[in-house]
């Protein structure tokens, strides 16, 4: 009984770690929505100011960005409106979806902060008025502050997934331990009944006539439907935190460089 209650425990405490992971995924996605109307609106006034055309590319590609954003967020609303969260096949693979698409559309955001540097910096190669060209050295300077806010936002996120995953990794670990005794524990209850079963089975055998059922065999099927409904099925943690160690791997390799062009617009 101990363990059970152990194994009880434990699963609740699994499920106040996905929680936590779930609202990262929701700070996440409200981060990059942000982060997206602030390049839209920048790209929109350099457009209206220097009266030219090489903005709608960037703008085109940003909200595109946006709609996929706002339709993760909607997926997201309906993770966290789930009821009754369980540790089955479902739930991790939905946080595993929402986790990889998180990961694509914070590259793609990072993509169109580099497109979009680019270009302000291509327009200082045109003959501008002094007003104009200082109106671009501005905006560049808030690109840049995007730059170094997403990349202070990916380590902070980062850090907080990867303490989740320790969580799991422990709760995994004991939920294992505690399974293998509860299920060491039921074989040995049940096979002394089985034992006696057979003392049954042969005692009543002399009486049975005519194929009448033998009332040995049903309580030995009773017995043996016991340990079945008592045997847990194997534990998805290790799913799930194989695959937030894929995400920590992928955000180490390609989370660390955007641009390289100029100082200030490294992450």
């Amino acid at each position: 009984m101990n363990d059970n209650k152990n194994i009880q425990r434990q699963e609740e405490q699994t499920k106040e770690v996905i929680n936590e992971i779930k609202k990262e995924y929701t700070k996440t996605a409200d981060f990059l929505e942000e982060n997206t109307n602030t390049q839209l609106k920048i790209a929109g006034e350099l457009k209206e100011e220097l009266k030219n055309k090489d903005f709608d590319v960037n703008i085109e590609e940003l909200k595109a960005l946006k709609a996929e954003i706002t339709g993760l967020k909607a997926e997201i609303k309906r993770l966290n409106e789930m009821d009754n969260i369980s540790l089955s096949s479902l739930i991790v693979k939905d946080i595993k979806t929402v986790g990889n698409s998180l990961i694509k559309l914070q590259e793609k955001a990072v993509g169109s902060i580099k497109h979009l540097y680019d270009n302000m910096k291509h327009q200082l190669t045109y003959s501008l008025t002094k007003a104009q060209e200082k109106f671009v050295q501005v905006k560049i300077g808030i690109v840049k502050g995007l730059v170094s806010s997403m990349q202070n936002f990916i380590k902070d996120q980062q850090r907080k997934l990867n303490n989740c995953l320790e969580k799991l990794d422990t709760l995994a670990n004991e939920i294992k331990k505690d399974e293998e005794k509860l299920n060491k524990g039921t074989k040995e209850e049940v096979k002394q009944p089985d034992n006696e079963n057979k003392d049954i089975k042969s005692s009543e055998k002399t009486v049975v006539r005519n194929g009448v059922e033998r009332q040995g065999t049903n309580i030995q099927k009773s017995n043996e439907k016991k340990p079945k409904s008592m045997e847990r099925k194997p534990s998805v943690l290790k799913t799930l935190k194989e695959n937030q160690q894929k995400i920590r791997l992928e955000e180490n390799g390609k989370g660390e460089k955007i641009v390289k062009k100029d100082k200030g617009m490294e992450i």
